[in-house]
Parts: C-alpha cells; structure tokens; sequence
C-alpha cells in the first residue's frame, strides 16, 4: 500500500454495489480503517479521510486511536468480533469504514498517438517532420495502476455488521504519498455523496 501512494494521473471509480435495500444512510459517528501493516502510512491516510467525513457532519474516529496496540497483531476470532461490535454500540458507532490495497496491475498508452491530432498541420512536411522520432524509439509507455477496495459496513442494533456500499477504485501510480491519498479520498467521498450514503444528507 505504501508503494501505491508514493509513486500521476486521477484515481476513478471503476465498479461498486450498494445493497439494494438501502436507499440512503447516513452516520453519526463512523470507525475509519486503513488496513495496511505500515502504520505511518496507516496514521496519515486515516487522518485525512477521519477530516473529510468531519467536514460532511459526521464524527470520525481514527482506528489507530480506537483499537489497541495489540488487536491487529494476532487473529481475531468470531468472539472477538463480536465483543468488538458490542463495544462499537456501546461507544455509539453506527457505521465502520474499511479500505485496502487488493493489487496492482500494468497499463501501457500509446505516446504519440493522439497528442498532436488536434494540431492544424498545414503539409506533409511538417507533419512528417514533427513525427519523425516515432521511428526512433519506442512509442510504448507503461504505468503502474493500484487496484484499492473500501468497504462500509452498517454497527446497527437491527442489523449485524451488514455490508451497505463496496466500491473499487483505481489509483494511477501517484508523485507522491499525500497526492495519491488526497486523490483516492476525494474519489471515495464523491462518490459517497453520489449514493447518498454515509454522507450525512442535507
């Protein structure tokens, strides 16, 4: 996860399902999940996104706040789980936010091949002569894309760790960390309001 916010493009949102029997929610008080074993960059993105759902009405709590040192370095069996919802309800949670790094895969773009077509060309000597190079070199580039999924699960009393939204989201190799957990988080709260859900709605 690290790598995939440390390398240029805009993320987007390339496949989501939302639970048909919900047409809209909204959260009071949501539990933000940065599953990734390096805790800097666990600290920094849950801090960010733990900001933008504040700017949406909303409390935020940052897990690496909430769970102790010790909960992510063993299993947590179906008891635990279970204690953990319990204590959620107690501390007036009603919704858990959960995002990972899934993959990664290549992309290649042709680089010449529709750079110029707009240009008004006026001979074939001048075309010629601005494509040229294409003989050259290769006219192939690669990029990395990083495959991400967040998931939004429901704390209800009525209702038992229910899954309400999962959108995948793909991340283009970004310059830096903060750029590219900037780009995902502002991909991720569009669409949210898009759905209209976990959103407080005006």
């Amino acid at each position: 996860m690290l790598i995939a916010f440390t390398n240029c493009s805009t993320s987007k949102l390339v496949n989501e399902w939302k639970d048909s029997e919900t047409e809209t929610f909204s959260a009071n008080k949501v539990l933000v999940v940065g599953m990734t074993a390096d805790k800097q960059l666990r600290r920094t993105f849950e801090t960010e996104l733990a900001q933008e759902l504040e700017k949406n009405d909303m409390i935020a709590v940052r897990s690496i706040d909430f769970f102790e040192s010790s909960f992510n370095n063993a299993k947590q069996s179906e008891v635990d789980l279970n204690m953990l919802e319990q204590k959620l309800l107690g501390k007036g949670f009603d919704a858990i936010l959960l995002s990972k790094i899934t993959g990664q895969y290549s992309k290649v773009t042709v680089v010449q091949a529709y750079r110029s077509f707009a240009k008004p060309y006026q001979s074939f000597r001048d075309y010629y002569y601005s494509n040229q190079h294409i003989y050259q070199r290769e006219q192939s580039e690669n990029y990395k894309v990083y495959t991400s999924e967040t998931s939004l699960f429901c704390i209800c009393l009525e209702k038992e760790r229910e899954l309400l939204w999962r959108g995948q989201i793909d991340i283009p190799a970004p310059n830096t960390a903060t750029r590219g957990i900037s780009d995902f988080i502002k991909t991720l709260i569009k669409s949210l309001k898009e759905e209209q859900i976990l959103i407080n709605l005006e």
